[in-house]
């Protein structure tokens, strides 16, 4: 990165395009991969502290770009840790997806009542949105068979580890977007970044490609499907091998039996079937696992009596598919898969080819250094094409194609950025599970549990309260219509009249800042001047549209000469441009993070920000301190 913005607390640490830049900075470090929540960690000299007092839980932005210091923000997290190293801090980050594991959740998501109605995307976002007070942005993965879950329980437990879990059933991507502060749900490569790289010219240096055989599968047999056959088999009770008054042997594990039995040699009376336990109604029952049909409990099969008996048999139907041109540039890879959730020949085949599709090459993964300007760098989700006709060739082919992008290391000050391409590699339970399959384990996790989800909480809180500001008004006395007690005038029984009505507009007298340091959150609308455009809400920022103006009252009144006065602004967008006055009148422009000495002096401060360029704004934080 040429160019940065940091901010910790609402305090500019660092700003290359700052007048002056506060240059309380050395480096900055942030990585971005496929399942840990991103973290970043700031090298800062031991002056910081002259700047910001660092504390875990403080917000922290890295803004950064090759244009100007803010083109896009790639960090927005929160610290912590903080660990002294001689003549410097390690301030180590992690993003705002951390809210996603500090928050619990204890509810379950039925199919049948709840209205994600199973869809699993559905899910995801009502526990980012809903329980994790997060925004975020799916894609629908749909409610067809296979592609939905029954029922979803999250008993008491972190956010994130129960949306980890669904993204790895359906194999998708979950990352969190720092610049627009939303956590998205996809499809792996959903997003083409269009862009081509070549190695010597955006790609510095060789890249380092890791090529693992060990995942392979070119020979694989499916084990699982099966064929229903109709088989029917007779004999004579007493007469027949196998045929006893106690039972009847089958050459085949039955599915579903039918029985006819009586005197005639072709026997026409169709028997009912029951289970051993039923007490009546019932003739016979089938034991599957050793091949008999029995007699109900407590009887037997008559004598010299004939038997047909029909049944379903599933026969195996192994399925075993190679991919011939894989065996040929790679050698033989044998694998033997179970699959019992399998409900056919046909989606045996599927299920086999999709998984030759992916195993029958070894799996590509690869470290690429991009030179650090803003048409290089893709996002990490995106797709991307590489051009590699540089590194060593692999079965004869050079290692150019399209890759994933699952991991990026961004760094301050540094000349490249680091790109992981490539999925991690394949664990050996994943071979052989589709969605369906991984969707059903995760239903079961918590079979086992029955209980009543239950929370306990203790509301009791226990805080010292501090006084935000103290605001004394005057109001003239202007008539009779009001009474005072103890005064000589106004508290005269039979003259003062009882009320207020008489009394005059309040007018301020003394206005102080808790600890004489102004923090305006915009949570409600105490010092708001009315004679502003902008929208000043109560909900955690100010809004502006191109040249409207945000504009207080008094922050500070008849508390002593103001010469000096220092402004932090936190800006979610915009431009801005910042002015504050110590007399309530002349106005004078100010820089963020730098103190300013007013020119006109004065005991009442105020401040005022216009949003001065041809687009929209918002700002969530202004801090005013250093004016006593």
């Amino acid at each position: 990165m040429k160019m940065t913005k940091v901010i910790v607390n609402g305090i500019v640490i660092k700003d290359t395009d700052g007048s002056p830049d506060p240059s309380k900075l050395i480096s900055w470090e942030t990585e971005k991969d496929d399942e840990a929540i991103s973290e970043a960690e700031l090298i800062l000299p031991r002056s910081v502290e002259d700047l910001v007092d660092l504390k875990t839980g403080q917000v922290v932005e890295i803004h950064a770009g090759w244009t100007t210091s803010t083109d896009k923000r790639y960090f927005y997290g929160y610290v912590d840790d903080i660990k002294p190293d001689g003549a410097i801090y390690r301030v180590l980050c992690r993003n705002e997806m951390i809210k996603l594991v500090k928050k619990n959740v204890n509810h379950v998501y039925d199919s049948s009542i709840d209205t994600s109605a199973g869809e699993v995307s559905e899910i995801v976002e009502d526990l980012i949105e809903t329980y994790g007070g997060m925004n975020g942005t799916v894609q629908s993965s749909g409610t067809e068979d296979g592609k939905k879950i029954d029922q979803f329980k999250c008993v008491n437990t972190d956010i994130f580890e129960r949306v980890i879990a669904l993204k790895k059933a359906l194999n998708w991507d979950l990352y969190y977007n720092d610049d627009t502060r939303v956590v998205f749900f996809q499809p792996k490569g959903y997003v083409d970044s269009k862009k081509i790289l070549t190695v010597g010219s955006e790609i510095v240096g060789m890249p380092e490609w890791e090529i693992d055989y060990s995942t392979m599968i070119n020979d694989l047999r499916i084990d699982g499907a099966v064929i229903q056959t109709n088989i029917t088999e007779s004999g004579q009770i007493g007469t027949t091998t196998g045929y006893t008054t106690s039972s009847i042997l089958l050459t085949k594990t039955p599915d579903i039996v039918e029985l006819y039995m009586d005197a005639n040699s072709t026997p026409t009376t169709q028997k009912t079937g029951g289970s051993k336990d039923a007490s009546t109604g019932h003739f016979f029952y089938f034991d599957a696992e050793n091949l008999y049909v029995l007699p109900a409990t407590g009887t037997t099969f008559t004598t010299d009596h004939y038997a047909i008996v029909n049944y379903i048999w599933s026969a195996p139907a192994p399925i075993h598919m190679v991919n011939q041109e894989s065996i040929d540039d790679y050698g033989i890879s044998q694998k033997a898969i179970e699959l019992p959730d399998i409900g056919s020949v046909a989606d045996a085949e599927s299920r086999g080819q999709s998984i030759l599709d992916v195993r029958s090459a070894p799996q590509i993964t690869g470290k690429i250094l991009l030179k650090s300007l803003a048409a290089n760098i893709p996002n990490r989700g995106e797709l991307m094409q590489v051009v590699d006709i540089r590194s060593p060739k692999h079965n004869g082919d050079y290692m150019s194609g399209e890759y994933f992008v699952s991991g990026i290391k961004y760094k301050f000050p540094s000349a490249v950025e680091e790109v992981i391409l490539g999925d991690p590699t394949y664990l050996m339970e994943n071979w052989q599970q589709n969605v369906e399959e991984r969707l059903k384990r995760i239903e079961d996790q918590f079979v086992g549990n029955q209980d009543l989800l239950m929370e306990l909480r203790d509301f009791k809180v226990s805080k010292d309260s501090q006084p935000r500001y103290r605001w004394i008004f005057i109001e003239t006395v202007g008539g009779t219509n009001l009474f005072i007690l103890n005064h000589a005038t106004y508290g005269v029984l039979g003259t003062g009249r009882l009320g207020d009505t008489d009394l005059g507009a309040e007018t301020d007298h003394y206005i102080q800042q808790y600890n004489d340091s102004y923090t305006e959150d915009f949570v409600d609308t105490d010092f708001e001047d009315t004679n502003g455009t902008a929208s000043w809400s109560t909900t955690g920022s100010a809004d502006f549209t191109s040249g409207q103006i945000a504009l207080s009252k008094s922050i500070d009144y008849n508390n002593g000469t103001i010469t000096v006065a220092t402004l932090d602004s936190t800006e979610v967008s915009g431009d801005f441009k910042y002015e504050l006055t110590a007399d309530g009148s002349n106005w004078e422009e100010v820089t963020p993070g730098t103190a300013h000495t007013f020119t006109s002096t004065g005991t009442d401060l105020r401040f005022r920000i216009t949003e001065d360029s041809a687009t929209t704004g918002e700002i969530s934080q202004v801090k005013i301190g250093d004016y006593h």
